[in-house]
């Protein structure tokens, strides 16, 4: 089954190869650490000079990262001496990664799924660990770091029920995948279920809740200074389409137009999911007879407005990294996109922290529990199509002190579901020590 899977990933790699060079030449980066992606480039040197017997962190990307950066502050109070470096699938992530986790000796892009690969960059890192987020399942980069008797651990695991039914093609492979997991620490009972049909063992399974739920309230709670976006906006009510992908900006500029005429304070701002997407936005708003206003442009009150930000129909693009939370706080009314077309959602956390009136669509099959139950606890808007988005908006709008008793409700369910990160910190604790206590575990050898 390996060597099947190891041959479908060369001929995936080759498939992808055109699309990996068109996003190059978009901006994406990916050219640039094309050598990581093999395992060699400077910061997997880095990383196997100087963090030898390490804690390895990885996430795929920007959430992901931000996910895990909590856990690795809580490991890093209870182990402040082993080293860490921290590995993403997508360079974005990466970029984030640096702003997020200072203290790691190397960041650096996961090398592909290769045996060969792997087998040479666990056996010079010879991380003391192998922390994993959320859906990363790479089989052999697993094995390689069970045969050097590596733990490795999967923390705030999810599978989706779209996930489940893909990955039983394959449930051989995953099963034997699970044998080379030392714990898997997951969101909760019904993602535990999926685990199991796909072959992972009961005892390799611990509920831990979900810990991105602790990191929103923990972001939420801390003090923020006045965001360099508040002068800008000011005045202004704020319609904000966070995590956006083709086909949605067109829906929400449809939507701001018709809202326009009865709220023409209204600003709308698009957050594309993907960076390299800017320009096919800026052509969706012109299309749509409004005035795009790139965030890059607006460094300051003067330059927003030489910008065009007060132009009566302008739309603000967010162009930069790191500011869509602090615009979900700015907001009147959130939507989160992925779901009006069949993505899977995004991060619905970041405004319900805030308390904010928020939609999203219905393909939420990558966070089922969080949408279903913030619909439960009445704290969210699920929408379907056009007509459905501008009427439910337009009532947020209408009426702000029941939009804010929604987004009141979302709170109020995440603070019930808190006390996650709490739970994984201790049991990555106790998997570390037990490394520590075992004098048959040798890791690297």
């Amino acid at each position: 089954m390996y060597i099947l899977y190891t041959v479908l990933l060369i001929l995936l790699g080759c498939a992808m190869l055109p699309r990996l060079l068109w996003r190059s030449l978009q901006g994406a980066g990916y050219h640039r650490d094309l050598l990581e992606r093999f395992g060699y480039g400077s910061a997997l040197r880095t990383a196997m000079q100087q963090a030898q017997g390490c804690l390895w962190f990885h996430a795929a990307s920007v959430g992901e990262i931000q996910g895990l950066q909590p856990v690795i502050a809580s490991l890093r109070e209870r182990f402040p001496t082993l080293p860490v470096v921290c590995s993403t699938f997508t360079p974005t992530g990466k970029m984030m990664a640096h702003r997020l986790i200072p203290e790691a000796t190397s960041i650096f892009l996961l090398p592909f799924d290769l045996p060969w690969t792997m087998r040479r960059v666990v056996q010079r890192l010879r991380p003391r660990a192998v922390i994993v987020q959320e859906t990363e399942l790479w089989p052999h980069w697993f094995r390689a770091a069970a045969r050097r008797q590596v733990p490795v651990v999967l923390v705030n695991g999810r599978l989706s029920p779209r996930s489940v039914r893909r990955y039983m093609w394959i449930r051989r492979l995953m099963q034997r995948l699970f044998t080379d997991v030392t714990l898997l620490l997951v969101q909760s009972q019904e993602v535990a279920q999926r685990f199991r049909r796909l072959g992972a063992a009961a005892h390799r399974l611990q509920i831990a809740g979900n810990t991105n739920i602790d990191r929103a309230l923990l972001a939420a709670e801390q003090v923020r200074p006045a965001h360099a976006l508040e002068p800008l906006v000011r005045g202004r009510r704020l319609l904000v389409a966070g995590s956006t992908h083709e086909g949605e900006e067109t829906i929400f500029l449809e939507v701001y137009q018709r809202l326009r005429l009865h709220y023409p304070d209204l600003l709308l701002v698009l957050a594309p999911r993907h960076m390299e997407r800017i320009d096919a936005v800026v052509r969706h708003v012109q299309a749509a007879h409004c005035q795009p206003v790139r965030r890059s442009m607006c460094a300051s009150t003067e330059a927003a407005s030489r910008a065009g930000l007060e132009h009566d129909h302008a739309v603000l693009i967010l162009d930069t990294l790191g500011e869509l939370a602090a615009l979900y706080q700015l907001c009147t009314v959130a939507f989160v996109g992925g779901s009006l077309v069949p993505i899977g959602g995004h991060n619905i956390l970041e405004p319900a922290v805030f308390a904010k009136p928020l939609l999203f669509g219905p393909y939420m099959h990558h966070f089922p529990e969080i949408a279903q139950m913030l619909c439960k606890a009445d704290g969210a808007v699920q929408v379907h199509n056009v007509e459905e988005t501008y009427t439910q908006v337009e009532k947020m709008l209408q009426y702000p002190d029941d939009a804010a008793a929604l987004g009141r409700r979302a709170f109020q369910a995440l603070q019930a579901n808190r006390g996650a990160l709490v739970t994984t910190r201790d049991a990555l604790v106790a998997v570390l020590q037990r490394d520590v206590d075992d004098p048959a575990r040798t890791v690297g050898v």
